[in-house]
Parts: structure tokens; sequence; C-alpha cells
């Protein structure tokens, strides 16, 4: 479910992997490019990431987590949506962890909301491990 006013969505999943779930929802609004504003909810199953300057250095959060914060961008790399988003979750003993978020699966809720781009495109192109992000703008060309 998902509402649009203006460049701004709000979307609520209720099940479902976050990661896919914000590129079903990219594609249903035809979008090319996005700024992950904010999301909320509980996620379980989770696997978190922190770059080492070479390979992501993974962590499997176990049990169900506090999704607090979501922010990030949704790029294309071709004709496929990459969705580069940073998480902080919060764990049943109050205790934060947080890093780039590689997968999760939705427990109870995830409440995302996104700003479409119009005239700005990000793509990423594979380089080594990383995807690196190419900017352009319509309206800027710095």
């Amino acid at each position: 479910m998902f509402a649009r006013e203006g460049n701004v969505v709000i979307a609520k999943f209720d099940g479902g992997e976050i990661i896919q779930n914000l590129k079903e929802l990219m594609s249903k609004l035809n979008g090319k490019a996005a700024v992950i504003l904010n999301g909320v909810g509980q996620l379980e199953h989770v696997i978190i990431g922190y770059f080492d300057g070479n390979d992501y250095v993974k962590k499997e959060v176990k049990e169900e987590a506090e999704l607090i914060s979501l922010q990030g961008n949704i790029g294309m790399d071709g004709n496929d949506y990459i969705i580069h988003a940073h998480v902080t979750l919060g764990l049943k003993n109050h205790s934060i962890v947080g890093g780039h978020l590689i997968k999760g699966n939705v427990k109870v809720v995830n409440e995302i909301a996104v700003y479409l781009l119009e005239s700005t495109e990000i793509k990423r192109v594979r380089k080594g491990n990383l995807m690196e992000m190419f900017i352009s703008s319509q309206q800027s060309k710095e």
C-alpha cells in the first residue's frame, strides 16, 4: 500500500523482504531514482554490512529488531534497481546496531518514505565489490 503527494511517497509493507519491496515500489511508480527519506517498523533475519575499504564485513542480526531509521538512495544499474540504504536497528536489550542494509524481512510492518527524483538520475556501475554512484541532472551540470 502506498500514497503519493507530489514527489513524496509513503509506503506501508506488512510482509516481504525490504530491498525487494522497495524495488517493486519503484517499478509500480515507474521511478528511475529516489532518496529514501526515512523508514521505521520492525525487521527480522537482517544482514547488515560494514565496508572495510575492500569488501563488506557482514553481520547477521539473529533477533527481531526495531527499524529505528532507514536512509539512502535508489538508482539503476541497467534495468535493475540498486538500493543503497543504511539502517539503525534497536535490539531487545535496547542496544543499537547499524550499517549498510544487505537484507531483512518485514516483521509486523515497515513504514517508508521516499522522494522521487525527476530530473536527476542515479546510476550504479560495479567497480570491484562496490556499486559506484554516478549522478546526472538536467538542471545542474556540476
